[in-house]
C-alpha cells in the first residue's frame, strides 16, 4: 500500500510539472495568436485604408480560438455605438480569460489596444507595429527558453515527488 501510495504521488507531481510546460506552451501561443491578429489589422489597415473598428470587424472572421471569439464580441458591441473607446472593451471582453494566463502574458493582452485611438489610422497602424515588435519579441525569447524552462519544470516535478516520497518512507 505504501507503495502504491509513493507511485500516486510520483505520477502526481510529475503531472504538475507538465502542466506547468502546458501552460507556459499555452501562453506563447496567446501571444503568437495576438501577433496574428495584429499582422492582419496592420494589414487591413495599410492596403485598405481602414479604421481599426473597421479592420476588427474584418478580422474577426478570419481569426480563431479565444482571439477570434473576443473580436467577434468586440465588432457587436462596437455595432451597438455605446460610447466605449476600443481599449476599454478590449480589457472587458480579457477580464473573462485572465485566470488562464500568467500575469506578464495578462499585461501583455490587456494593454494591446491602450492609445491606439479611434479615428487617426496613421497613431493606430504605429501603435499596431509597436505592439507586435514587443509581442514578436516575447515570443522569440519564449521560444529560445522553452526547451529548458519545460524540461526544468518537469525535472523539478519529479525531483520534488522523489524528495518527499524519501522524506515520508
Amino acid at each position: 500500500m505504501r507503495i502504491l501510495g509513493g507511485i500516486i504521488f510520483l505520477l502526481g507531481t510529475v503531472g504538475m510539472g507538465v502542466f506547468q510546460s502546458l501552460s507556459y506552451d499555452r501562453g506563447t501561443g496567446a501571444l503568437r495568436q495576438a501577433a496574428d491578429m495584429m499582422r492582419y489589422l496592420i494589414s487591413q489597415i495599410e492596403i485598405e485604408n481602414a479604421s481599426l473598428p473597421e479592420s476588427i470587424c474584418k478580422v474577426s472572421f478570419r481569426m480563431d480560438g479565444f482571439i477570434g471569439d473576443i473580436l467577434q464580441n468586440i465588432r457587436e458591441r462596437n455595432n451597438k455605438n455605446d460610447g466605449k473607446p476600443l481599449f476599454e472593451i478590449w480589457q472587458e471582453e480579457m477580464a473573462g480569460l485572465e485566470e488562464q494566463f500568467s500575469s506578464k502574458d495578462r499585461e501583455l493582452l490587456l494593454h494591446m489596444f491602450d492609445e491606439t485611438g479611434f479615428y487617426d489610422t496613421k497613431t493606430q497602424l504605429l501603435r499596431l507595429k509597436m505592439n507586435l515588435e514587443t509581442f514578436s519579441e516575447e515570443i522569440k525569447a519564449r521560444e529560445a527558453q522553452r526547451e529548458s524552462r519545460c524540461r526544468l519544470y518537469q525535472s523539478m516535478g519529479l525531483m520534488v515527488g522523489i524528495f518527499v516520497i524519501i522524506l515520508l518512507w
